[in-house]
């Protein structure tokens, strides 16, 4: 009997050894749980990135990677050794790099959708009819913000002339509404350069203008009178 007990006492001390060895040390422990938080982190910020452009191009990359994301997220690592957790140590580490490398290019993508986000908030389109009340043939015509010192494309399609007393319907024009001053610039069949001064495009209704050109020819000036419609 008194063998036995030995016996049962010595297989109670190896299980208990085992079960130590099994045990990660403190020091691993926080290493490995530091390298996940690290892992996790960047996994969320890249795909709350995504859910904020456009591009859907990376989306199968993310997909990939989340599914290894998972399987190391789900690992218990207070119950792994410690050489379990120096295996999955480089595992987490190059799931991260590969993680902020794809977070520099959302980033980029995120950026410009911004910017055109903002671009989009300092412009409004606003369909104009153009009224032709000069003497002149129009073979182009250009709105020139004085603001930003930028020209639009020529209004009229190539080819196309605007005769005297004719009318344009269907233009649509590019408004910065941070923008003051406007004037329309045409040239006439002989090649000769005219400017209309505008009224304030920020005034105009988004459903639709009428823009009616008049020139003095004594004065030697435009305008282009606006009217919504």
């Amino acid at each position: 009997m008194k063998s036995g007990k030995l016996i049962s006492g010595a297989g109670t001390l190896i299980m208990a050894l085992l079960l130590v060895a099994c045990k990660p040390s403190a020091e691993k422990l926080s290493e490995a749980e530091a390298l996940k938080a690290e892992l996790i982190e960047a996994k969320n910020n890249a795909e709350n990135t995504y859910l904020d452009i456009t591009d859907s191009s990376l989306k199968g990359t993310l997909d990939e990677l989340a599914q290894k994301e998972s399987v190391i997220e789900n690992k218990d690592f207070s119950k792994m050794s410690n050489s379990m957790l120096e295996y999955y140590g480089p595992k987490m580490t190059e799931l991260t790099t590969e993680y902020r490398g794809i977070q520099a290019t959302l980033d980029a993508k995120l950026a410009e959708d911004n910017a055109k986000r903002e671009a989009a908030q300092r412009e409004a389109m606003i369909n104009a009819t153009i009224i032709n009340n000069t003497d002149f043939m129009i073979t182009e015509m250009m709105l020139h913000d004085l603001t930003s010192d930028a020209y639009s494309a020529n209004l009229l399609d190539e080819g196309v002339t605007l005769a005297a007393g004719y009318t344009l319907v269907g233009v649509d024009l590019d408004i910065r509404i941070d923008s003051t001053q406007w004037e329309i610039v045409i040239k006439d069949d002989g090649g000769n350069s005219f400017t209309f001064v505008c009224g304030d495009f920020n005034q105009a209704s988004r459903d639709g203008i009428f823009i009616t050109l008049s020139y003095d020819k004594s004065a030697g000036g435009g305008v282009a009178d606006i009217q919504n419609q």
